[in-house]
């Protein structure tokens, strides 16, 4: 009687911790809409404002993909790192801001404490250095994703 009783919950353990590593793989990556009011860029390429769909291409690798498909448009798949930070409680478009120049930073979903970081692009480390030498430094914009 007893063994059973171990077997039972040594496989309900199993069947639980295998539960909690899927999640965590695959987390919440619906296709999110945004309208991003002003151009921004991604890597070398620049992108006018308007109406977004953000999702994540491969969801279960540990390197993220993101394609970003504008209304009507074009898309362009952007290569991201995971970062770890605070839970959001709504999901977010994170863009750093250099003068006029606005470069997609970071996208958060809501409830996930796990974030996907764009890689910086060499004229977003110029522009970042050019503020530096001003003194000046970035400042930040988050967009609320639907």
């Amino acid at each position: 009687m007893k063994k059973q009783l171990y077997t039972m919950i040594a496989g309900l353990a199993v069947t639980l911790a295998m539960g909690v590593a899927a999640h965590a793989q695959t987390g919440n990556y619906a296709r999110h809409i945004v309208n991003i009011p002003f151009e921004f860029n991604i890597g070398d390429k620049t992108m006018p404002a308007g109406e977004y769909a953000i999702r994540r291409v491969n969801p279960t690798s540990d390197r993220g993909v993101l394609q970003i498909t504008r209304k009507g448009g074009a898309s362009i798949l952007v290569a991201t790192n995971d970062v770890v930070g605070k839970a959001r409680s709504a999901s977010t478009l994170v863009f750093n801001c250099y003068g006029r120049n606005r470069y997609l930073a970071e996208v958060w979903t809501a409830g996930e404490s796990l974030g996907l970081q764009a890689r910086r692009s060499r004229g977003e480390r110029a522009a970042e250095n050019e503020l530096a030498q001003l003194r000046t430094g970035r400042e930040m914009v988050a967009l609320r994703l639907q």
